[in-house]
């Protein structure tokens, strides 16, 4: 008799945790693990009963939360799993990666001697923006000595306005693609780095010397 109620206390504890109205709720916006580590965030309490949580995408952003929220004409749409989607098969059924198969690359920054330019096995992680055919980059620019070294998301340097023209930066598609090492002659200098001056300037005094022996 026991073991039936305790079996009977399980069930309902289980009932009432995976049909509770609670959803994970957040913006990347805000917090970009919102968009890369959505298991970080604990599923609370929806102001308006309900057992329906969403995840979609807007302009790139990942927002969480519950579908009491939206209004009818979006909640009709979130049936796509590239761009919304709802659940409702336990609390907080909403806090896994969305899309499930967006991006990874190698993100960091440094000098051209630092770990980011010399550790080619870091571990990739989860590009904050969400952009359809995004990439993975490198960047090298002698002239800033603190980040002259820079691996990420291309969606992410553009909204920085970095790698807004493609050549000054080598790009990849595939997760973890950008891993090659700082010296490889695919990667390009910036146009503008001190490099990149030098070797014009170069060129144009062989030409100058070359034009004169002419």
């Amino acid at each position: 008799m026991r073991f039936l109620l305790s079996v009977g206390i399980v069930f309902v504890v289980f009932l009432a945790y995976a049909y509770s109205d609670s959803c994970v709720q957040c913006n990347s916006s805000n917090d970009p693990k919102c968009a890369t580590q959505p298991e970080n965030f604990l599923a609370k309490q929806c102001t308006n009963s309900s057992s329906t949580c969403y995840v979609r995408v807007v302009d790139g952003v990942t927002i969480r939360g519950c579908a009491s929220e939206l209004d009818n004409a979006t909640l009709s749409t979130c049936n796509n799993n590239m761009e919304c989607m709802t659940c409702s098969f336990m609390e907080g059924c909403n806090g896994a990666l969305f899309p499930q198969y967006r991006l990874s690359c190698i993100q960091c920054s440094g000098s051209l001697n630092s770990t980011c330019s010399l550790d080619i096995s870091a571990r990739p992680s989860v590009c904050p923006t969400y952009k359809l055919g995004d990439k993975c980059y490198i960047r090298r620019d002698d002239k800033n000595t603190t980040q002259s070294f820079q691996r990420g998301c291309l969606s992410t340097a553009q909204s920085n306005g970095v790698c807004t023209d493609t050549s000054d930066c080598y790009t990849c598609e595939g997760n973890g693609c950008n891993f090659l090492q700082a010296n490889e002659t695919v990667i390009p200098w910036a146009k503008g780095s001190g490099y990149v001056y030098g070797s014009s300037l170069f060129m144009i005094v062989v030409a100058f010397f070359v034009t004169r022996q002419s």
